[in-house]
């Protein structure tokens, strides 16, 4: 059976980023087969607030592509305004002897943990064991084949609300494909640069969207904490357009100029919003480890100074993240929107020939049922 290509889809809140790959037959990896960036026609301060206009968006993305083929399944990146990130401990029992820790051990202490955050109204969008412990070994964070009678986990939990999540499903499959799986934006922006040694550094990701900033803390490829900051590219616009009184897209284009534009209170506006982040970045590597570097992601990292003054304020070497794939594409803001898109594409060929689908369980689609049955009418 041939291989067919796979989409994969960085939905953000002012355009759709696309990147199509062909899995290589015999060995991990794959050929990049198009790409495109297509941004939304009208600018919105909500999130997915027209599934259809995104669906729409979507369908230009892969016309836009050029890539004359057939696609039933995408792989989506997100991130969402009202993402919440919660540390949750769980334990499970073994035996009253040591036993060798299975899968399906981590399974059970996976659902523990999951059971004690998650609230009716939101979906898990992404759970990272950081480490385990049991009898003679701690901070372990892959214990399989080691001897315990029980066996604790610290996990990191990324939920959003199930409404959005049928927001981004339907608006997926309203352009002809089928979800086959959902990924946090800045996990996928880090495989993006495919390098070995930034697995084995602490790396600060920073994801300037539209609507938020996203700030991680990666340690060793492992996201361990994530801080959201209520600023993107559209609300620093729409500030400049609204204070200044001038359209919307000479409030971009202002913007965009950072500290380099020669309105004063384009530069005032910009220094409160850049106060928060420095806040939250702050906040977010307190007690922690200085990082090795500093990466800058979606197209928001693109006003002027920004890159300099991460670097002058968390004393990090700070660059832009994009895939050596996309080197070759055009210009830089094409390249740095590209960058969570493809590393989805990345992420799904590392471990094994062709991409990997994982398959909702009926237990899972029941569950989900069931909690948009509550949240609609109760």
């Amino acid at each position: 059976m041939s291989i067919q290509p796979s989409v994969a889809l960085d939905i953000g809140a002012t355009k759709v980023a696309c990147a199509i790959g062909l899995p290589h037959e015999h060995a991990p990896g794959f050929e990049l087969l198009g790409s495109s960036v297509v941004a939304y026609p009208v600018l919105s301060d909500v999130w997915l607030g027209d599934p259809l206009m995104v669906s729409r968006t979507i369908e230009q993305a892969l016309e836009a592509t050029a890539v004359s083929a057939e696609f039933q399944r995408a792989l989506i990146a997100i991130n969402h305004p009202l993402l919440v990130s919660e540390q949750a401990r769980a334990v499970v029992s073994l035996g009253d002897e040591p036993m060798t820790v299975r899968a399906q051990d981590l399974d059970r202490l996976h659902t523990a943990a999951i059971n004690q955050v998650l609230p009716i109204d939101r979906e898990a969008l992404m759970v990272e064991r950081l480490g385990c412990t049991g009898n003679g070994f701690d901070g372990v964070r892959d214990p399989r084949g080691l001897s315990a009678t029980r066996l604790s986990g610290t996990f990191l939990i990324l939920t959003i609300p199930v409404a959005a999540r049928r927001a981004l499903i339907q608006a997926v499959e309203s352009a002809g494909l089928e979800v086959a799986q959902v990924t946090y934006t800045l996990v996928a922006a880090l495989a993006s640069t495919e390098t070995d040694e930034l697995r084995h550094k602490h790396v600060l990701m920073i994801d300037i969207g539209g609507l938020t900033t996203d700030v991680g803390l990666f340690v060793e490829g492992v996201l361990h904490r994530v801080a959201v900051v209520p600023w993107g590219g559209i609300k620093l616009a729409m500030s400049i357009a609204t204070r200044l009184q001038v359209t919307m897209e000479q409030g971009v284009a202002w913007s965009l100029e950072g500290m380099a534009c020669r309105k004063s209170e384009v530069r005032a506006l910009i220094e409160s919003e850049w106060a928060s982040l420095q806040q939250a970045i702050a906040h977010l590597l307190k007690n922690q480890p200085r990082p090795d570097a500093a990466l800058l992601s979606g197209r928001g990292a693109l006003i002027d100074g920004l890159a300099e003054w991460v670097e002058r304020t968390a004393g990090i070497p700070t660059s832009f993240c994009r895939s050596p794939r996309a080197s070759r594409l055009g210009d830089l803001s094409r390249q740095v929107g590209l960058s969570s898109a493809i590393g989805l594409l990345v992420t799904a060929t590392q471990a094994s020939n062709g991409f990997t689908v994982r398959s909702p369980r009926l237990f899972n689609r029941l569950l989900d049922k069931t909690r948009t049955v509550l949240t609609e009418y109760f």
